[in-house]
């Protein structure tokens, strides 16, 4: 993923001082003032290029192909999304995809299914973005 808007600090005279939500805040304001957009670029492996270990990189001169662009453009409130109860597993694909030997992708799954569960055995707190912020 690339994002398609420059890299802008965020400036906080004392960041210890700072709000402990300040990037989040930061976030949302920034989506509220124009679209958040990311390109989703996917690099072409060759024979002989290793799968199972993340640490390698890959030669630089390997093909990319831009696949498509991720665009947020409003916030919504937990309390009218399911997005709380989503799990992100990297070893649920859809048909076409594979996963790779990565044994990082089999930890990642583990961890990321142990989170949930803790997640849904605790209590949930209102949403930190009200429903009248986005029905604006």
């Amino acid at each position: 993923m690339i994002p398609v808007q420059p890299f802008e600090p965020i400036s906080t005279t004392d960041p210890a001082k700072a709000e402990k939500n300040y990037l989040f805040d930061a976030l949302i304001a920034a989506i509220d003032s124009h679209p958040l957009q990311w390109r989703l670029v996917v690099t072409i492996g060759q024979p002989g290029d290793p799968t199972n270990d993340a640490t390698v990189p890959w030669p630089p001169d390997r093909q990319q192909i831009d696949v498509g662009t991720l665009t947020i453009d409003h916030v919504e409130s937990e309390e009218t999304s399911p997005a709380r109860d989503i799990n992100f597993d990297p070893l649920v694909l859809p048909d076409g995809i594979a996963a790779s030997d990565d044994p990082l992708l089999s930890a990642r799954s583990a961890a990321y299914s142990q989170s949930f569960t803790r997640r849904e055995g605790e209590p949930k707190e209102p949403s930190a973005v009200s429903t009248a912020k986005t029905e604006k």
